[in-house]
């Protein structure tokens, strides 16, 4: 059996469980911590037991692991276990009450569990070490498995942008404003480089998450195509993408998600497009807000910044193709005056 500490911030260490016959475990190279005298004072930490076995249901996991951390002395209640089922690796998120001492001494007492029999090998998927780890370092970030995004929830997205806008979502929003936030960010974006609009963080970055069932997923996709329909000029479906982020929580008893709305950046047209949502409104994207709607000078403005824009960058092709005949000429030249020596030898 090996043991592996991998990182100094988060602590994770894997256990190799045999899925055929008993092999004779190592003589233990560790005794556990000897106690100090001193009363620790238990804190709230969040573990991750990964490499379950996807064969068991998701109440069947939670229960043989409650099970399985009593054994540990890591008394947790069924509420604050969540099993997530993924194909290829099937997780818990174990919220339990302890000590830093008891936290560090969990290596040991595993290893004693597993040498004494007191853990069932059918905890762990065939073929994999069950992992175990403590520290919210490695749960505050984004995770791509089997191409599905999934965010944590208090994960740190950074700060909005020019090209990102973060609302909190939650309550009637879905039903009453998250139309006119499509109407006014989707056209803004469009009639910039484009943009995501994240519903479910916090303006200040940090991972939420939203109630979004399935059907308010179905509401909400149909409810985005309605409107961007009637934009002019047209939008096609190729231009923005609209998903739904799992978002997971070891709190939260229902499902949370983040949803996403992201709007390509429009390809470059023969003139300048200006977008208009669908009551013939007008909005552009500055420096993280809103502007809009717009008032006719202040479109003449942005279409006169467009023309010099596009201006500029004819421009500078202008220049570098002067530059590369300049070249083609000189080379010309001089393979001339070579082509003139040669006949003057022969």
């Amino acid at each position: 059996m090996t043991l592996r500490k991998r990182s100094a911030h988060t602590q994770t260490w894997e256990f190799p469980v045999e899925s055929q016959g008993k092999q004779s475990l190592p003589e233990l190279k560790e005794s556990p911590p000897k106690d100090s005298g001193l009363k620790a004072v238990p804190t709230t930490h969040t573990l991750y037991v990964g490499h379950l076995n996807p064969q068991f249901s998701v109440p069947v996991l939670a229960c043989l692991l409650r099970d399985t951390l009593e054994r540990l002395e890591l008394p947790v209640a069924r509420e604050h276990i969540e099993v997530v089922k993924r194909a290829r690796n099937t997780y818990a998120l174990v919220q339990v009450a302890a000590s830093k001492a008891a936290l560090a001494s969990l290596p040991w007492r595993l290893q004693m569990a597993l040498e004494e029999q007191l853990i069932i090998k059918e905890l762990t998927a065939r073929g994999k070490e069950l992992v175990l780890s403590e520290g919210l370092e490695s749960l505050n970030r984004r995770e791509e498995i089997l191409g599905q995004e999934q965010l944590f929830q208090g994960a740190f997205l950074g700060s909005e942008t020019r090209n990102m806008e973060f609302k909190r979502g939650g309550g009637e929003y879905l039903s009453v404003t998250f139309k006119h936030h499509v109407r006014r960010y989707v056209c803004a974006f469009l009639n910039s480089e484009g943009g995501s609009l994240l519903v479910g963080v916090e303006d200040s970055g940090l991972v939420q998450g939203i109630h979004c069932s399935h059907r308010d997923e179905d509401r909400t996709r149909l409810l985005v195509d309605s409107i961007l329909q009637g934009f002019k000029p047209q939008v096609f479906p190729d231009a923005y993408t609209l998903t739904f982020i799992p978002v997971i929580s070891t709190t939260a008893s229902t499902p949370l998600k983040v949803l996403r709305l992201t709007v390509h950046a429009p390809k470059a047209q023969g003139e300048p497009q200006l977008y208009e949502t669908d009551h013939g409104e007008v909005f552009l994207r500055r420096d993280g807000s809103i502007q809009g709607p717009l008032s006719v000078g202040a479109i003449q403005e942005w279409c006169r910044q467009k023309w010099t824009m596009e201006l500029g960058k004819l421009e500078e092709k202008v220049k570098v193709l002067t530059v590369e005949k300049e070249q083609l000429q000189q080379q010309l030249r001089q393979r001339r005056r070579l082509m003139t020596c040669t006949c003057c030898v022969l």
